[in-house]
């Protein structure tokens, strides 16, 4: 079993919704997959709630935990046969985030074009490096056809340092849209140029995760 923590603390870059995505991506490759929400607000669990409504697409399976309980999550998943298990995390300086990392075995680390945002990745980074663990930014929420919001972010990127996924993930409205139906992106719309990316980034992820090894 693979642990992937996704965390920042900074609000606001899409932490959920890359959550779901690259979950929903595992799922459709065939492997089984968890999602642990720490985030009080507990958007990933509602999300997987109105996705469980649906049951031609009631997978990956959801569920909300505290940094408290996190361990005994992660060993039920282990012992039912879990493959994968993404921890998405709360914004701002908790227990929540360190737990998560120390647990992972990879640290996913979505940001988009903003100081805040960067500042929000060095920290992270630095507790990633701190705990011994791999982490990877993700850009998200970049403006479609705007090279520069790429470029500088892998400039920051180089300087942190931090490796930085080689795919970058766009703000298009299919994820806004099937958020409400307990979908991802690439369920509402397989051909949409939001699904091509999640498709690209799960696919440079799941060679990382090596889970067939």
């Amino acid at each position: 079993m693979r642990t992937i923590a996704v965390t920042i603390n900074k609000g606001g870059v899409g932490k959920t919704t890359l959550t779901k995505s690259l979950a929903t991506a595992a799922t459709d490759a065939g492997l089984n997959v968890l999602i642990l929400d720490m985030d009080t607000q507990e958007n990933a669990a509602s999300w997987g709630q109105r996705r469980g409504n649906q049951h031609e697409r009631p997978l990956p399976i959801t569920r909300f935990t505290t940094a408290r309980g996190l361990s005994d999550e992660l060993a039920r998943a282990e012992k039912a046969g879990c493959d994968l298990v993404f921890i998405d995390t709360p914004p701002g300086r908790n227990s929540e985030a360190p737990a998560a990392v120390e647990c992972s075995d990879f640290v996913l680390i979505p940001f988009w074009n903003d100081q805040d945002s960067y500042e929000g990745v060095a920290r992270t980074a630095m507790l990633v490096k701190r705990l011994g663990k791999s982490g990877y930014g993700v850009l998200n929420f970049a403006t479609p056809n705007s090279r520069s919001h790429e470029e500088t972010a892998r400039l920051v990127l180089e300087a942190i340092p931090l490796t930085m996924a080689p795919v970058v993930l766009h703000r298009y409205d299919a994820h806004r849209l099937a958020n409400p139906k307990g979908l991802t992106a690439q369920e509402l719309d397989p051909s949409s140029v939001a699904a091509q990316e999640v498709a690209a980034l799960w696919e440079w992820f799941g060679a990382i995760l090596q889970l067939g090894n």
